[in-house]
């Protein structure tokens, strides 16, 4: 089925982002594969052939909430621009802190991206995509600091950026969504020490 054309008046549009907030209300509480679209258009408030008008499947809905939520995770994971001017370890803590405040917000929803990328190929793709925005952001973070020549960075910006963020992605799953008991100070200042050990800089401010 084509994707149907979104309305672009000011109440389409306010109808379709009440879909997407109840998709995600619903999918948070119900899980993907026990979720169905009446639920979704009950918690909307609306008709149930309204749904149709601006998506065509559950798993349409469910991927647009998914690129909603990277989008948000992206910028929500950016350092406050006063912490540009400090040192280079300042800002590797603050990114970390960030990303895990980020995270911690939105830990049930990335819990159902992990299971529907098991089965879903689509989803399993869009997944690996959106994870790659926030490495190459630390790939291109690492190059600088080698061609700056502050420091020396022995590590191969790719693989390195491709584990530390690998490293602190998978803490963090472990950490909100498994829900093992760490100790968030303790946690993210052990995170950060081993991540600027890793470039050969200093350690971070506690």
């Amino acid at each position: 089925m084509a994707r149907p054309t979104i309305p672009m008046s000011q109440r389409g549009q306010r109808t379709r982002s009440g879909l997407l907030d109840a998709a995600r209300t619903v999918f948070e509480r119900e899980g993907f594969l026990d979720a169905r679209i009446t639920d979704i258009t009950d918690a909307a408030g609306v008709a149930h052939g309204t749904f149709y008008t601006y998506f065509t499947s559950k798993e349409e809905i469910f991927r647009e909430a998914v690129r909603l939520l990277g989008e948000t995770m992206l910028d929500e994971a950016k350092p406050a621009s006063s912490v540009q001017a400090q040192s280079v370890e300042a800002r590797i803590s603050e990114a970390n802190r960030a990303f895990l405040r980020s995270y911690q917000s939105h830990a049930p929803m990335i819990a159902l991206v992990e299971q529907v990328a098991t089965f879903d190929a689509e989803m399993r793709e869009f997944r690996r995509q959106s994870r790659e925005v926030f490495v190459r952001r630390v790939e291109r973070q690492i190059r600088r600091l080698r061609a700056d020549g502050d420091v020396d960075v022995v590590l191969e910006p790719r693989y390195a950026a491709e584990a530390l963020c690998s490293m602190v992605e998978r803490f963090a799953y472990v950490w909100m969504v498994l829900g093992e008991d760490y100790e968030h100070d303790a946690a993210l200042h052990t995170l950060n020490v081993l991540w600027c050990r890793a470039l050969g800089l200093g350690d971070p401010p506690i």
